[in-house]
């Protein structure tokens, strides 16, 4: 059996002092629960940091450019979903998209709305088999509402993207303008808020530079990673970087990462919530 290499916040508190500098690496969720304050872990990775701030020296983040990706990908989805609601709503007033778009989105807002209602029966579920269990629902984590059943998927966009005129005629918003009001200067704030937020692992970074035990990163291994579990790719190049750097600590709340790393990155200490941790220790007792 190998080595848990996994830890809760409490007893990842006990092993730090207020002398101590921490080095974390962050994924894409830890990003974006903090930055989302609707999202699911939004208060738990809060506290995570304010208990940081509190119990250590100091702490520096790292992450990826591909976690970036994951991050503005998230809000992309997000602001334009808001934004195609807004126009929707006002189209019996205003009349300010075509009637081709209004019906698109309509069309589209009813997948939306399903995935939804099959997000909330999966938790009412989940709930009955615990407490036909014995369980207390209160003590055992639930998988939460999924934040991300909200957002129109990349295929939805690009539909009603295919019913809005290109460019703005008379009163009616054109899909440019829409993007132009709902997503140039946020993206790039989104983006810039971040990169104030963490270093990348890079060897062209100079404060991550220091940290790489290799002069090159071997970009096979992530594929070799990948492979090892199945996990997604853009996990699998956190774990690569992460190992071919000294830094000890990954902050995670993806399974695959928990699971990828207790496989493929046997050398790091992953920490995840605590009631997180109990689930995980279930199914990872057999790994």
């Amino acid at each position: 059996m190998s080595k848990a290499n996994r830890i809760g916040f409490r007893d990842f508190f006990k092993s730090i002092t207020k002398e101590d500098h921490i080095d974390l690496i962050i994924d894409a969720n830890v990003i974006i629960a903090a930055r989302d304050d609707n999202h699911k872990d939004n208060k738990v990775v809060r506290h995570f940091f304010a208990d940081l701030k509190e119990k250590s020296k100091s702490y520096t983040l790292f992450t990826t450019v591909t976690t970036k990706a994951e991050f503005l990908e998230y809000y992309r989805r997000k602001l334009i979903t808001k934004a195609i609601g807004q126009v929707y709503k006002a189209y019996e007033d205003k009349k300010i998209i075509t009637k081709d778009a209004f019906q698109e989105i309509q069309n589209q807002l009813r997948a939306r709305n399903l995935r939804q209602k099959r997000e909330v029966d999966k938790q009412e579920k989940a709930e009955k088999e615990l407490e036909a269990q014995g369980f207390d629902t209160l003590e055992v984590e639930i998988e939460p509402f999924s934040i991300d059943a909200n957002y129109f998927k990349d295929s939805e966009i690009k539909n009603i993207k295919k019913a809005f005129r290109a460019r703005t005629v008379q009163s009616e918003v054109g899909w440019l303008k829409l993007c132009e009001k709902s997503l140039v200067q946020q993206l790039h704030d989104l983006e810039n808020s971040l990169d104030s937020m963490c270093h990348y692992l890079t060897t062209r970074d100079k404060e991550s530079k220091k940290f790489f035990v290799e002069e090159d990163v071997k970009w096979r291994m992530a594929t070799q990673i990948c492979a090892e579990t199945a996990m997604g790719y853009s996990d699998a190049m956190i774990l690569n970087m992460a190992n071919h750097t000294s830094i000890k600590h990954i902050f995670s709340l993806d399974y695959d990462i928990v699971y990828g790393g207790h496989i493929s990155a046997k050398e790091k200490i992953i920490i995840i919530p605590d009631k997180r941790l109990k689930e995980y220790k279930t199914v990872l007792k057999k790994v």
